[in-house]
């Protein structure tokens, strides 16, 4: 159980405002966070997949990448970017089999761990969070699906654009527009979640800044013309 009552609030917070919990009361959720342990995890650990057979996590804070690797190159492919508010791993609470991925830490994280068993119980015994689950796995679902038509129907300069663009928030004050959790990434993982190579991305993100569409400094990524990005995107 988690023994900082600062973070328990840090949770409720997050858990409050996340799609798949904010439809729960306060005491229901006051009591899901109070079942569950606080796990820490240091910035570009990889995580063993087996974890995930026995417990459901509860990000926080911080950003866990899903990849799979090809064991004959080496080669790695970015299947979600998982943030505030999401779960881990859905796959396995669902069916109970093994899903062997590869979890890399992006940042500095702290998580809630729930097992397994318990987390199905969960969604029994409340229908309110059975009502938000579904919505939930059907976003990841179609999520995959777009990923999936995209490597297949696009080139990598479309990939790019439509990977900034579903990060992007439309409405902003200021002059630029906020890109949401890709926004500090590297090239390399950025290209991992289109299926390209960092060379390819370097290139790219090169030509739309250099056509005013983003502006990248210190690793921070923002969008300066989101209409011609949506032109780059097909859509």
């Amino acid at each position: 159980m988690p023994k900082d009552p600062s973070f328990d609030q840090q949770a409720y917070d997050v858990l409050q405002h996340s799609t798949l919990f904010g439809n729960l009361d306060e005491s229901t959720l006051k009591n899901i966070i109070h079942e569950c342990t606080e796990i820490s995890w240091r910035k570009t650990d990889t995580l063993n997949h087996e974890m995930g057979e026995k417990y459901l996590f509860i990000i926080i804070t911080g950003r866990l990448k899903v990849t799979h690797i090809d064991p004959d190159t080496g080669r790695s492919l970015a299947l979600f970017l998982k943030g505030e508010g999401d779960i881990f791993d859905v796959f396995t609470l669902l069916d109970g089999k093994e899903h062997v991925i590869f979890p890399v830490v992006m940042d500095p994280m702290r998580v809630l761990r729930i097992p397994l068993e318990r987390a199905r119980e969960w969604i029994i015994q409340h229908p309110e969070f059975n009502a938000s689950f579904l919505p939930y796995l059907g976003e990841k679902m179609r999520a995959l699906e777009s990923f999936g038509t995209s490597l297949v129907f696009h080139d990598t300069n479309t990939r790019l654009a439509k990977l900034i663009l579903d990060h992007t928030h439309p409405e902003s004050n200021h002059e630029h527009h906020p890109v949401k959790l890709i926004n500090n990434l590297s090239h390399e993982s950025l290209a991992e979640l289109i299926g390209s190579v960092r060379s390819v991305v370097s290139t790219q993100m090169h030509k739309l800044k250099e056509e005013g569409i983003i502006m990248s400094k210190r690793g921070h990524l923002a969008v300066s013309n989101l209409e011609k990005l949506i032109k780059k995107c097909d859509i």
